[in-house]
């Protein structure tokens, strides 16, 4: 049975050794919902974990905590740092503990989030990646293009009704019917494909390839379509 969600919650991962910062539109999109910020630095083989926290938490801690107030009078945001060997392994972890419904990979994104790609297929997941999106977008005014990368002419008929209802419930979640649309395309390379239409997007909200975020991050279509594009991606993550 599939849960309802009533407020998104979402994982945003930051390395504390980089200098980069989640770029302002990303933080617009996300702040009228529940946010763990995860701030992570990753321990050298030979180096205690004890000990690169002791001379490094300081600093990662600081560095977390004016992300957060980026977020400064928005919804529910709290943060956590991790010192650790395995990023995939401590994403998993902190997703489960708080229930964290997407995880969203960083990327530059121009001044605003207008237009987002929402690909699908048949699977289970598709219930959530639709209600997700939904609740994300409901309040905004960012458009939403659920597409699909058809196979055969089978497939491209038994798609269709998917694309057509997920719009359905789009509207239902709150959508505005002006900002919602669907569209296919035939190939042999869904990745391949969906990578090069991203290209046209601000935005990329895709399903987890299976339940571990690890799959995400270390290869499936998931992890291949994230390789080919530089745009934000939000991994709806399965329950």
């Amino acid at each position: 049975m599939t849960a309802t969600l009533t407020q998104p919650t979402v994982l945003l991962p930051v390395d504390v050794d980089e200098p980069t910062t989640p770029p302002d539109a990303l933080i617009d999109l996300l702040g009228p919902h529940r946010v763990v910020v995860l701030g992570y630095g990753m321990v050298p083989d030979q180096t205690p974990t004890e000990q690169y926290e002791a001379e490094f938490g300081d600093a990662a801690r600081e560095r977390i905590g004016a992300i957060v107030d980026e977020f400064e009078g928005e919804n529910d945001v709290i943060s956590t740092v991790v010192f650790t060997r395995d990023r995939s392994q401590t994403v998993d972890r902190v997703a489960e503990e708080h229930g964290v419904d997407a995880v969203v990979t960083p990327a530059e994104i121009d001044d605003r989030v207008d237009e987002v790609l929402v690909p699908i297929k048949g699977d289970p997941n598709i219930v959530r990646i639709v209600e997700f999106t939904g609740r994300l977008l409901d309040n905004g005014e960012a458009s939403v293009t659920v597409f699909h990368v058809a196979e055969s002419d089978a497939d491209e008929a038994r798609a269709e009704f998917l694309l057509r209802g997920a719009c359905d419930k789009l509207r239902e979640y709150g959508v505005d019917a002006d900002r919602v649309g669907w569209k296919q395309e035939r190939s042999g390379s869904a990745a391949k494909t969906i990578a090069a239409t991203a290209e046209e997007y601000d935005l990329l909200v895709v399903g987890e390839s299976e339940p571990s975020l690890r799959r995400r991050i270390l290869g499936g279509v998931t992890g291949r379509i994230s390789d080919r594009t530089n745009r934000p991606t939000l991994v709806v993550r399965r329950r």
